[in-house]
């Protein structure tokens, strides 16, 4: 009987959370992701109200959208839950080190370079697929990886001293992919490191 309340509240309790709701209505230049971020939610909990849209499904202009309604207990406690459950918008930089050039918007450098000695340890902060690792001269990366984590978004990893993964690798959430260095078109040790969700660039420290 004990166990059968507890379940009985976590119901009510997870029915309570489905239904504090709000419409939204898409405005144009929307994502999901744009909107958590403008919203202040979590993509989890933006997803979970809205369970027929992934992750990188294209929004219409004047598309109905449900936004869960976060009170302060409650956002309490989706921060805990994404924290230890969910990196989809809490990605680990890859290595430790001085960001020497910041994010910029612009499709020469639209992501974040991080120096650090030569050699050290390059990470993935998620699950996903290689997609790319070889070396590029024509962009003046060097030794580069391409991992896609399955949902939109996509991560690039350049200037690699080695890489350690090969194209069709499963990589999990802390692998060492890569030996940071400086290959390519580069004046010194660094990582060139860029994501990408729905195929829009978007800055890496604003998903810590």
């Amino acid at each position: 009987m004990k166990f059968k309340s507890l379940a009985l509240a976590a119901c009510v309790l997870c029915g309570t959370a489905q239904a504090a709701t709000t419409r939204y209505t898409v405005k144009a230049g929307d994502t999901l992701y744009r909107i958590a971020k403008t919203k202040k939610i979590n993509l989890d909990a933006l997803q979970a109200v809205n369970p027929k849209l992934k992750f990188s499904s294209a929004l219409q202009v004047g598309q109905v959208i449900q936004l869960p309604i976060i009170t302060r207990t409650a956002a309490a406690r989706q921060t805990a839950v994404v924290r230890a459950a969910s990196i989809r918008v809490n990605w680990a930089l890859p290595v430790q080190g001085v960001i020497t050039t910041p994010y910029l918007r612009t499709a020469e450098h639209a992501g974040i370079d991080i120096a650090a000695p030569l050699g050290t340890p390059i990470r993935v902060s998620r699950t996903g697929r290689v997609t790319e690792s070889r070396f590029d001269p024509r962009t003046g990366w060097g030794w580069t990886i391409v991992i896609d984590f399955g949902d939109g978004a996509l991560a690039r990893y350049s200037h690699n001293q080695m890489n350690l993964v090969r194209v069709g690798d499963t990589v999990v959430a802390g692998q060492v992919i890569a030996r940071l260095g400086s290959t390519g078109n580069s004046t010194g040790p660094h990582l060139d490191y860029r994501v990408t969700i729905g195929g829009v660039p978007v800055n890496p420290l604003s998903l810590q």
